[in-house]
């Protein structure tokens, strides 16, 4: 059995060698297999507490339906420009901030993933901009951009010290 796997190995080789034929290797996202084979239908199940999640139109759409479904108490939002330096001055304090308030989801919504009319909705005139909204109100952040200052909203805003 073992002289005939030789020369079967050696053709498969030559096979590929001569036909450059490539290997293609399916990579699936996080999440279970439900979720891959029915396309990420409920996509809040996606969040992962304590991370920053990146998002467009649709992913407005879930942190409201979160909200509007009870599936939480507060969403954050932070609407930044890529071109911006206080957007990448203000990113890693929204990361931290992620983490000592794990229970809120947090969602990054680049400027150029929206629709105006999006930003108008919510408010957005400037960036960077962080909304803390629950389902009766939506308060955007007005402070400096430190660590301090984002934990004192969330306090002030939630009632909850992390």
């Amino acid at each position: 059995m073992e002289k005939k796997l030789i020369p079967l190995f050696f053709v498969v080789i030559l096979f590929i060698n001569l036909t450059k034929a490539t290997v293609r290797v399916q990579i699936y996202p996080r999440g279970s297999a439900k979720d891959y084979i029915l396309g990420f239908r409920d996509r809040s199940a996606l969040y992962r507490s304590g991370s920053v999640t990146e998002g467009d139109d649709r992913w407005l759409q879930v942190a409201s339906d979160m909200i509007d479904k009870n599936k939480c108490d507060y969403v954050a939002l932070l609407f930044y420009a890529s071109w911006c330096p206080f957007s990448r001055l203000l990113r890693p304090s929204f990361d931290l901030i992620s983490l000592l308030y794990s229970s809120i989801p947090h969602f990054a919504v680049e400027e150029s993933s929206v629709k105006s009319s999006t930003l108008s909705k919510y408010g957005v005139h400037g960036f960077p901009t962080i909304i803390l909204m629950n389902s009766t109100m939506l308060v955007a952040y007005r402070g400096s951009r430190t660590l301090d200052s984002l934990v004192t909203f969330y306090s002030d805003v939630t009632g909850k010290a992390f």
